[in-house]
């Protein structure tokens, strides 16, 4: 499902990761056959706070802080991020990232990876 592991993600202050979205080349010996892809999208609400939900004892033991107090950011409301990264898209300029093969965006406050 895509979207939803954003969102997780974000209730989760990291716990739980996003997969990492993106499309490869078939390889060479299947590249003759067409491909068909199903993609089902969701989201929260649009009114969901994407904030970590910090009163988790799990969160707590595993010594997970609001990732939005890092950067001076309230939470996201979903309809915010939704409609950012979607107008971001092609739009910014991407930096290296930390990690080889990576690129970044901030959106909304937001560290946004990009696989290479």
């Amino acid at each position: 499902m895509i979207n939803a592991g954003d969102c997780l993600e974000f209730l989760s202050g990291g716990f739980y990761k996003a997969t990492i979205h993106r499309v490869v080349q078939p390889p060479p010996d299947q590249q003759q056959y067409n491909r068909l892809g199903v993609f089902y999208f969701c989201m929260p609400d649009d009114n969901v706070q994407l904030r970590p939900i910090m009163e988790s004892p799990i969160l707590q033991r595993g010594g997970i802080h609001d990732r939005f107090q890092r950067h001076n950011v309230d939470a996201v409301p979903v309809e915010d991020w939704r409609k950012g990264r979607t107008a971001a898209y092609g739009q910014t300029n991407l930096s290296e990232g930390k990690e080889s093969g990576v690129e970044e965006e901030i959106i909304n406050g937001v560290v946004v990876k990009h696989y290479k």
